[in-house]
């Protein structure tokens, strides 16, 4: 059965809300043959987390490297800069972006798509560990004593100065990651868009067929 979105019901047609037809295109997806037209959609968002993933590990090695912290904090740090913004990418994209494609939500603007995996990947993926990574080591340097840094109450300007200084030699890598990120998010997306063209095609021929064979 192909999923139209349609005002006017036919007689023989199924209605289904949007959480029934959310499950209806995803176990369409996982069962499809072969997985050559659906891979995109498939596995776009576990490629896209674990991209983030990884960069959430680059970004919390530098500043910990920077504050010579070792093995200290390294597993209560680690977790949430790394796994959680892998995690967060996966069922966001899969919800925001995915879904949305193959419920035919925006129609109109396929480029919105692309543009919201990119904001999403940009904001997960770099956003999130610059904001959590240096506030966790310089946490955990204070603690352990294990490299110099401002007391808080010498106030906010000078504790972003410091972490300035601490992230002006990695600005290069991070213009490297987000360029990654957004073109990986970019040609990931397309490819999700182009798989959810041929399902749909490929669903109306053999809705097509099985109405003439009946005729």
């Amino acid at each position: 059965m192909a999923l139209q979105k349609s005002q006017k019901v036919p007689k023989d047609a199924v209605e289904l809300d949007e959480l029934q037809a959310t499950e209806y295109v995803w176990d369409l997806v996982t069962d499809w043959k072969p997985i050559s037209d659906t891979w995109a959609l498939r596995y776009a968002s576990f490629a896209l987390g674990g991209l983030n993933a990884l960069c959430g590990l680059m970004i919390n090695s530098h500043y910990r490297n920077k504050l010579k912290l070792g093995n200290y904090g390294f597993f209560a740090s680690s977790l949430p800069i790394t796994i959680m913004p892998g995690v967060l990418t996966a069922m966001f994209h899969r919800h925001m972006v995915s879904t949305d494609l193959l419920l035919m939500k925006n129609e109109a603007c396929p480029m919105c798509y692309e543009i919201r995996s990119g904001a999403l990947q940009l904001s997960m993926g770099l956003l999130y560990p610059l904001i959590l990574a240096p506030a966790s080591s310089l946490m955990l340097a204070q603690r352990y004593s294990t490299y110099r840094v401002p007391d808080l109450q010498q106030g906010p300007k000078v504790m972003f100065q410091f972490i300035r200084k601490l992230t002006r030699p990695y600005n290069n890598t991070l213009t490297v990651m987000a360029i990654a990120q957004v073109a990986a998010s970019s040609v990931l997306t397309y490819f999700e868009m182009r798989n959810n063209i041929t399902l749909r095609i490929k669903m109306m021929d053999i809705e097509a067929k099985l109405m003439a064979e009946n005729h």
